[in-house]
């Protein structure tokens, strides 16, 4: 079964390798984007071979960009790392809203121990996560700009599970020679101090991403804490909060409360008044009513049968909870009830079952709000 087209960023390199087949047995369509930065004479191009070969024998479409990074970074004033970087995001978000990239398990364990080096925050500590998003240029004058999605599918796999799944399908790949150079940061914290520090513990990749996963739950709660706080008086409820919270995909959602609408995409969130809504009108039957209604704020232990149940009762809190009336309002909340007690009507919300107008009402009582 053929999915949408999924575009993913070809080095040439195992891990990217692992991305295609992976896609590709999954039964998506995939077009390959791969970058020729030209900073590695003909092992550059021999990248550029080799991922043309691949896609062809694979039945992948390849879109092949090259790129004179040393000129960039130098216009620029970058190292030639950020250039790279931002000629190869910048282009995919040309071609795509969202991109697929091969960082695994071990990317997240050095990108969390490469930001404590740099002095990084929580959010630093909590590495890279499945799904982010990027704000670029699309063009060198820096006026148009674009969102670009960006999935990371092989983030729960370590680097030896996809070199052995690799060996399983006899499939080669290139291999990168700056990978075994010691100019960058990332490269010293790969060759260097992860195999120096599992020395003194064999479990700290995993535990460096443990790490991470436990700074990106608390960041989550934190951000669901203060969107409580935000949120709650505006009518949302928790599970509408937290919903909210944990949402950060690409489409736009919208939730609502009795006042506000709010939309969340890619991680920005807006929200607006609801315009006054109209007079909603509810009939009972007067006769069953038999006097005068009297009115009064909800109660703990109030019970009424919501229209439409036929047998038992509900309490009054327990059914605004579920309406998505949030904790505050619920205090707000009126009944109107008989001079016996009886309730009659949770006020803006539902009349009880019991006063419902039937084939044998004779005198309706007709109750309303604005």
């Amino acid at each position: 079964m053929t999915h949408s087209v999924k575009h993913i960023a070809l080095s040439g390199g195992a891990d990217s390798v692992f991305l295609l087949l992976k896609l590709l047995k999954e039964g998506h369509e995939v077009t390959a984007l791969h970058c020729n930065f030209h900073l590695r004479g003909e092992e550059s191009d021999r990248d550029e071979t080799f991922c043309r070969q691949l896609c062809e024998r694979l039945g992948a479409k390849l879109k092949v960009r090259h790129f004179n990074t040393a000129e960039y970074a130098q216009e620029q004033h970058l190292s030639i790392e950020t250039a790279a970087r931002e000629l190869r995001y910048g282009w995919f978000a040309q071609e795509t809203d969202t991109v697929y990239v091969a960082h695994h398990r071990d990317d997240l364990a050095e990108t969390v121990l490469m930001n404590l080096i740099r002095g990084a925050g929580l959010k630093g500590l909590s590495g890279i996560s499945e799904n982010s998003t990027m704000t670029l240029h699309t063009d060198r004058n820096g006026k148009s700009t674009k969102t670009l999605h960006i999935i990371r599918p092989l983030l729960k796999m370590s680097k030896k599970e996809i070199l052995r799944h690799l060996e399983e399908e006899h499939q080669d790949f290139v291999t990168d020679s700056t990978n075994s150079e010691r100019d960058a940061l990332r490269n010293r914290i790969r060759l260097d101090l992860l195999p120096m520090m599992e020395q003194l513990n064999p479990q700290v990749r995993e535990h460096l991403c443990r790490l991470a996963e436990n700074v990106k739950n608390e960041l989550e709660a934190t951000e669901a804490s203060a969107l409580f706080h935000l949120l709650s008086p505006l009518g949302f409820n928790r599970t509408q909060i937290l919903d909210i919270a944990r949402y950060q995909g690409k489409e736009t959602r919208q939730w609502q409360s009795k006042s506000h609408n709010l939309i969340k995409s890619g991680g920005v969130i807006a929200f607006e008044a609801v315009k006054a809504a109209r007079t909603e009108v509810f009939r009972v039957d007067a006769d069953k009513v038999n006097g005068p209604l009297h009115f009064r704020r909800v109660r703990p232990g109030d019970r009424f049968r919501p229209f439409g149940m036929k047998s038992g009762s509900k309490l009054v809190n327990d059914f605004l909870a579920e309406r998505g009336v949030n904790l505050l309002e619920r205090k707000k909340s009126v009944v109107a009830h008989t001079t016996d007690g009886r309730i009659v009507w949770v006020v803006d919300h539902e009349i009880d079952d019991r006063f419902r107008v039937d084939e044998s009402t004779r005198n309706v009582m007709t109750l309303t709000f604005s």
